[in-house]
């Protein structure tokens, strides 16, 4: 038909003509360029992931450091397996950072460290007296620090006498430490799982108070000052059960022995704190740990102290 218009085809190259393309002089060139297309997104790549860290070289905080030519870093001196008589997890973990910031240096020439407390690591990065701590930070606990990656992840657990090990938490007086990090694990633990009743608006209008089911789950717990205070009532028998991590538990270990109850309460992660001021020495610890755990050195380092 004259008048009937034909359709043109889409061409398209079938796979026998790719690959008969791809042959030959012809063939050669179209290689060449997608090798050096695929060197290029390597290169590119690798740059990607190099590129920060020169970055965060060049901040102001790590160019004081290595104008200073060492790192001030806040340790603790009586936690057995992390930092004790001048051995341990973290006193090895803040060597080999500082010869992480700077390479150059001779082992153990570009570090000093400052012996910090639970109570003063705190106080003593915000007055700027050292530049990090690895000293059982638990991160993100305070928006006035930067935090590295976790490099240690302990276990909030309650101690218990034994015997009791069984007993349904809600029936007991549980004790804990003001302020601590198993102090707020565990009072997570008793928000989450304590029987709430809300007041709807007609009782807040009316005052009216509204009264919990007979099965509701209560907790009775207990504030100290300090782990000594709270173990000690343990043991004389004024509370039921401590809320406390396994690496504190540890440390007094010599002193008090009690069993652990079966419920879980949460984990605390450890991580290296410095001033939110100072941004770059934390992301890069989280480099260099990154590098500890994907080499194998930081299973090394656990076993090494006995963590693992």
């Amino acid at each position: 038909m004259a008048g009937k218009r034909r359709r043109r085809r889409l061409s398209l190259i079938r796979p026998q003509k790719l690959h008969t393309a791809l042959e030959g002089r012809q063939g050669r060139i179209i290689r060449i360029c997608a090798a050096v297309l695929l060197a290029v997104i390597i290169i590119a790549a690798c740059f990607y992931f190099i590129r920060p860290r020169v970055q965060l070289e060049k901040t102001q905080e790590i160019q004081a450091i290595r104008e200073a030519g060492l790192i001030r870093i806040g340790v603790m001196d009586d936690i057995p397996g992390f930092s004790e008589n001048g051995e341990g997890l973290e006193i090895e973990l803040a060597e080999l950072f500082s010869e992480y910031l700077m390479p150059d240096a001779a082992p153990g020439a570009a570090i000093k460290y400052i012996v910090v407390s639970d109570k003063t690591a705190s106080t003593k990065l915000s007055d700027g007296s050292i530049d990090a701590v690895f000293a059982l930070m638990p991160r993100n606990s305070s928006s006035a620090f930067s935090y590295s990656y976790a490099y240690y992840t302990d276990e909030c657990v309650v101690a218990v006498t034994e015997g009791s090990t069984e007993k349904p938490l809600n029936e007991m007086l549980i004790g804990y430490v003001q302020s601590s990090a198993s102090g707020n694990a565990f009072l997570k633990y008793v928000s989450a799982n304590q029987t709430t009743v809300k007041r709807s608006l007609l009782d807040r209008l009316l005052k009216r108070e509204v009264s919990l089911p007979d099965d509701a789950v209560i907790f009775s717990t207990k504030a100290f000052a300090s782990y000594p205070d709270l173990l000690d009532a343990l043991d004389k028998g004024l509370i039921d059960g401590a809320a406390i991590s396994r690496v504190y538990l540890n440390k007094y270990s010599d002193t008090y022995s009690f069993a652990i109850h079966s419920t879980e309460i949460g984990t605390i992660g450890y991580a290296l704190a410095c001033s939110s001021d100072s941004p770059a020495i934390a992301q890069l610890a989280d480099m260099f740990i990154y590098e500890l755990n994907e080499s194998g050195k930081m299973d090394e380092l656990l076993i090494k102290y006995g963590l693992k």
